[in-house]
């Protein structure tokens, strides 16, 4: 049951941190609007945070959805038939949006459909 709980709390903090980052990353700096090239953009110092902290917590529920799916596989019961699929969706999500905390914490871009990078900018 302590798995189950670890686990939940675990995925919760850790989805809503990394929304929190993405909401403050997504809100651009006065100054980037006048440049329009959000890729020279500074990182805000929280995103980052948020990146990191939801990338630990997604990692800990991760290893605490495991931890329970094991539990299932050696005591199992008429609960474990229905619950060790949904406990195994669970692990793949927390693990993807893991790897995509991660990768926004190493590289944070934008994730608005608008986004022109210099690049490739219209003006």
């Amino acid at each position: 049951m302590l798995a189950a709980l670890i686990a939940v709390t675990s995925l919760v903090a850790g989805v809503l941190s990394f929304i929190m980052a993405e909401g403050l990353f997504n809100a651009p700096p006065e100054w980037a609007t006048e440049t329009h090239c959000r890729s020279d953009a500074p990182v805000p110092v929280m995103v980052t945070v948020l990146n990191g902290l939801a990338t630990g917590l997604l990692a800990a529920a991760a290893i605490a959805l495991l931890c329970l799916l094991v539990l299932m596989f050696r005591h199992r019961s008429d609960r474990s038939t229905m619950a060790a699929p949904l406990t195994a969706v669970a692990f793949v999500l927390s693990v993807l949006f893991m790897f995509g905390a991660g990768y926004e914490t190493v590289r944070p871009e934008p994730a608005s459909r608008g986004h022109n990078p210099c690049a490739f900018s219209s003006r």
